[in-house]
C-alpha cells in the first residue's frame, strides 16, 4: 500500500526561512523557479520544524541562524545543504552552534565577511561569496533633475544604517547650503528596538534644528511584492541623491536600488570598509570629501549627470541582474 508519504512530489531545492524575511532571496528565487521546482518552508518556532518535511534534493537555508542549526543537526547524506549569512549572524552564538560538518557549502554575501568568518569561527567549512542580486524590470531609470534631494532608505529603522551620524552631516552640508532636503524611509517600527531608534532620530533632528530640511516617511509592510517595489520606485522619483551611513552594510541593498534609478550615490567609507568592493567608486574617505563632492555634483550640467547616472545603472545591471546571480547559485546547486 502506497503511503502519503510517497506521494509527496520530490523539489528540486527546498527553501528554509522565517516568513518575511526572505526579501534579499526572492529575486534568485524568481530566477531558479523558471527551471527548477521549489519547496517553500516558512517555520517560525523549532515546533514548525522537522525533518520530514523537506523534500528537496538540495536545501537553502536562508540567514545563518536557528533554522540553520536545527537542519545541520542531521547529516544529510542525500541531500546538498547550503547556508547563506548575510551579516549580523556571524556575531551570534549560532556560530557555535550550527554543526559545520554537516553544511556543504556557506554562502556570503561580501567577502570581507567570509575572510571574518573563517578566522574568527571556522576554516574548515567550504564558503563562497556571491553578490545578492537586485530587481532590475521593477525600477526603472528616472533621468535626474536639478533639485538637491538626498534620501536615504531602509527596510527597517536600524543603527546599522547610521542614520544619527547621517543628520550630523547633513546639519554640517546645509550650513554651506540650505536648499538641500534630505529624505529617511524606513517602514513604521515592528518592535521596542526600532521605535526607540526612531525616537532617537526624531530627537536628534529637533536638537540640531533640522525640522525643515529632513522628512521621516514611515511605510508600510507590503508583501505583494510588485507593491513594495512600486513604493520605492515612486519614493526614489522624487529624489537626487541616495547617501549611506551604514556602518556594516555588507552589499546594500538600497544603495544599488538607488544607482539602478537614476540617482548619484555618496557612502561614506571612512566608517564602513565593507562594502568597497561593491560602491567604492561612490565611496570617500572624510566627511569633508563628501560634502564638497555633493556640492560639485549639484552644480554639474544636466547632461553630464545624465551620462553619470546612466552609467551607475549599467554597473548595477551588468554587476547584479537577477539572472546573473541566479546562474552562479544553478551552478553551485547542481553541478
Amino acid at each position: 500500500m502506497m503511503t502519503f508519504l510517497n506521494k509527496k512530489p520530490l523539489y528540486d531545492i527546498t527553501f528554509i526561512c522565517r516568513r518575511d524575511k526572505d526579501y534579499f532571496a526572492q529575486q534568485i528565487l524568481r530566477e531558479l523557479k523558471k527551471k527548477y521546482s521549489i519547496q517553500y518552508l516558512y517555520p517560525e518556532h523549532k515546533r514548525d520544524y522537522s525533518h520530514r518535511q523537506i523534500r528537496g534534493n538540495v536545501i537553502w537555508v536562508e540567514w545563518a541562524h536557528k533554522f540553520a542549526h536545527l537542519v545541520s543537526k542531521k547529516k544529510w547524506k542525500q541531500k546538498k545543504v547550503f547556508v547563506r549569512l548575510h551579516r549580523y549572524e556571524i556575531e551570534t552564538l549560532y556560530m557555535e552552534k550550527i554543526r559545520w560538518k554537516n553544511i556543504n557549502k556557506l554562502i556570503f554575501v561580501n567577502q570581507d565577511f567570509e575572510k571574518l568568518f573563517k578566522q574568527r569561527v571556522n576554516n574548515s567549512v567550504e564558503t563562497i561569496t556571491i553578490p545578492n542580486a537586485v530587481f532590475i524590470d521593477d525600477l526603472e531609470y528616472n533621468p535626474p533633475q536639478n533639485r538637491k534631494n538626498i534620501c536615504a532608505f531602509s527596510i527597517s529603522f536600524n543603527q546599522v544604517k547610521g542614520y544619527l551620524e547621517l543628520l550630523t552631516f547633513f546639519s554640517k552640508l546645509i550650513k554651506k547650503d540650505k536648499k538641500y532636503k534630505l529624505n529617511i524611509l524606513a517602514r513604521h517600527p515592528q518592535n521596542e528596538t526600532e521605535s526607540n531608534y526612531l525616537h532617537e532620530i526624531e530627537t536628534k533632528i529637533e536638537v540640531l534644528s533640522l525640522e525643515k530640511f529632513v522628512t521621516i516617511t514611515r511605510s508600510t509592510p507590503e508583501r505583494n511584492l510588485i507593491n513594495d517595489r512600486k513604493n520605492i520606485s515612486d519614493f526614489l522619483l522624487q529624489q537626487d541623491i541616495i547617501i549611506s551611513f551604514s556602518k556594516l552594510e555588507s552589499f546594500h541593498y538600497s544603495f544599488a536600488e538607488g544607482l539602478l534609478c537614476g540617482l548619484q550615490g555618496f557612502y561614506n567609507a571612512w566608517k564602513n570598509p565593507f562594502i568597497k568592493d561593491f560602491w567604492g567608486k561612490w565611496g570617500y574617505d572624510s566627511e569633508r570629501e563628501m560634502i564638497d563632492a555633493i556640492i560639485q555634483w549639484s552644480s554639474l550640467p544636466l547632461k553630464e549627470k545624465r551620462i553619470a547616472t546612466e552609467k551607475n545603472r549599467e554597473y548595477v545591471i551588468k554587476n547584479f541582474r537577477s539572472d546573473i546571480i541566479g546562474k552562479k547559485y544553478e551552478k553551485e546547486f547542481f553541478d
